[in-house]
């Protein structure tokens, strides 16, 4: 029997492992999966974020990374069905559109950057009038008075899912094919022999392993350097606000700018997010949750003080160009890294679980990786160096 391991039990670990055992399963394989992590299964970043599915077309998609939106975009839907049939456990996805907000100068030229890339990728949308606004969506009639430069955008390819109950329904299927987790398990390390990765070890327990995926997040760059390989990741904070109303006051997801409205089908309305570097802090900070909740009632006037459910933090993995690490580490011939998906984490987990399972298995990705390939870390330096002389 082989055994893979996975250090992270985010959502891109457990969409890994769960990728891995039904073809496994599908193959008569004797495959082990075991998914390791310092911390509760689903916690930190995966947790903490609001399930929006930015709207795509994968007919159109030339970069790696749209692509990866794509096939994404595209396996959330049957995913959701999979996993529902397989545990019983609904993760709220659902094809409810995104309305886009503009009502200053730089938000509205933003808007227009974007609408120009939706039209060369032929997504669809279509432009909402001042006084139409509030006739399509009344939650929000009073944002087509008292602002002349108010610009609304209505896109219906935009999707959203329920993050925790995907989470809850990824852990169920994984063990109902079973993949072996061990989370809690304290410090983690590599034991490494002529280039390879023979054992992961926790203070308790140790695995031989015969190949390895790195997927913790930006606690990725310290498994990295503990083998001597410098990966470098920022974690970056981002604070979320929760409501709760007594219904459904619209459907729509709500953007404006880089924040957000996320309506749940029972009335809890996510408002989101902030970007701050953090060194792993994850701490509240008032101000950053003071932000939110004015943006908030500037949008739906309801989303009072009297409203709020919780808050709370998540930390996302950050690279040095904005693109995620996905690929095998050099000089090593059976560890791989899936991580650094800063805000898109949620979005791209199928697809990301579909390549990297085919690039463990020694097969073609359906994405071209190299443009997420780790060993760009050296050629930047290098670049950067020679410009430096």
């Amino acid at each position: 029997m082989s055994r893979t391991v996975i250090v992270g039990g985010g959502v891109i670990g457990l969409s890994l492992a769960w990728e891995l055992a039904c073809r496994n399963e599908q193959s008569n394989g004797d495959q082990e999966i075991v998914l390791i992590d310092n911390s509760s299964l689903a916690g930190r970043a995966s947790w903490a974020g609001a399930g929006i599915l930015l709207p795509t077309n994968l007919q159109t998609a030339i970069h790696p990374i749209d692509q990866l939106e794509g096939l994404s975009n595209q396996l959330h839907e049957t995913w959701s069905q999979r996993l529902k049939s397989e545990t019983g456990v609904e993760n709220g996805f659902r094809k409810c559109g995104g309305l886009y907000l503009a009502r200053t100068v730089g938000e509205i030229a933003l808007l227009a950057g974007t609408l120009e890339h939706w039209r060369q990728r032929e997504i669809d949308f279509e432009a909402v009038a001042n006084d139409q606004l509030g006739k399509r969506f009344p939650a929000f009639k009073d944002l087509s008075y008292g602002s002349d430069r108010l610009k609304a955008v209505f896109v219906p390819g935009e999707y959203q899912f329920r993050n925790p109950d995907h989470l809850k329904a990824l852990i169920a299927a994984c063990e109902k094919r079973g993949v072996k987790f061990h989370d809690c398990a304290e410090t983690t390390e590599l034991e490494v022999q002529q280039n390879r990765i023979v054992a992961v070890k926790s203070k308790s327990q140790t695995w031989e392993t015969d190949q390895v995926c790195l997927t913790a997040g930006p606690w990725t760059a310290e498994l990295c350097a503990s083998i001597g390989f410098e990966l470098p990741m920022q974690p970056v904070k981002g604070h979320m606000v929760l409501y709760k109303l007594d219904r459904q006051e619209f459907l729509p997801v709500v953007n404006e700018g880089s924040r957000y409205l996320v309506p749940r089908e029972d009335g809890h309305v996510l408002a989101g997010s902030t970007i701050q570097e953090s060194d792993f802090d994850d701490s509240i900070d008032p101000n950053e949750i003071n932000g939110l909740k004015a943006w908030a009632r500037s949008v739906l006037p309801e989303l009072d003080e009297s409203k709020v459910a919780d808050c709370w933090t998540g930390l996302r993995p950050g690279t040095f160009d904005g693109f995620p690490y996905m690929g095998r580490i050099p000089d090593m011939q059976n560890l791989f890294v899936s991580t650094g998906h800063f805000k898109a984490g949620l979005q791209l987990s199928p697809a990301c679980a579909v390549v990297m399972a085919d690039l463990i298995e020694g097969k073609q990705p359906k994405v071209d990786l190299s443009p997420f390939s780790v060993s760009r870390v050296n050629d930047a330096f290098y670049s950067r160096s020679t410009l430096n002389k």
